[in-house]
């Protein structure tokens, strides 16, 4: 019996308690044309950098995933707890990379002035919703 027990507690409990231990990050995705390129890229950087063209095994070992709809602009990433910048990148517009940053939050218009970036903190099961990832203008 304390064998099944144990089996229950490593499939249940372990699982759960690994996913308490992350959180996600969520928003929409800005592009200065007609709809998200499809080769749009999504990254996080805290201490290591993590991209959505990443080999699956390195995003696993991880613990990041990416789940990316071109089509809505949206985006959420599962990742550990921690404090990241957002950028996004693509080929069409080589070089830019598309910041988390003062000028996006403040709303992209004329009257904004400061491209200071932000970084985003998640704490263990939390939920941060409303993050918009696109500031590709100089």
């Amino acid at each position: 019996m304390s064998k099944a027990l144990a089996i229950v507690v490593l499939v249940v409990v372990f699982p759960a308690w690994v996913s308490a231990q992350s959180g996600t990050i969520s928003g929409k995705l800005v592009y200065p044309g007609e709809g998200i390129p499809r080769d749009m890229i999504l990254c996080v950087k805290a201490k290591d950098l993590y991209c959505s063209n990443d080999k699956a095994k390195i995003l696993r070992e991880a613990k990041v995933s990416f789940r990316i709809n071109l089509r809505a602009a949206t985006y959420e990433i599962a990742l550990p707890a921690g404090t990241y910048l957002l950028y996004g990148m693509t080929r069409e517009m080589l070089g830019y990379k598309a910041f988390y940053n003062e000028f996006v939050k403040c709303g992209m218009s004329v009257d904004c002035h400061s491209k200071k970036l932000i970084t985003v903190r998640v704490k263990a099961g939390q939920r941060v919703k409303g993050i918009t990832i696109g500031d590709f203008w100089d």
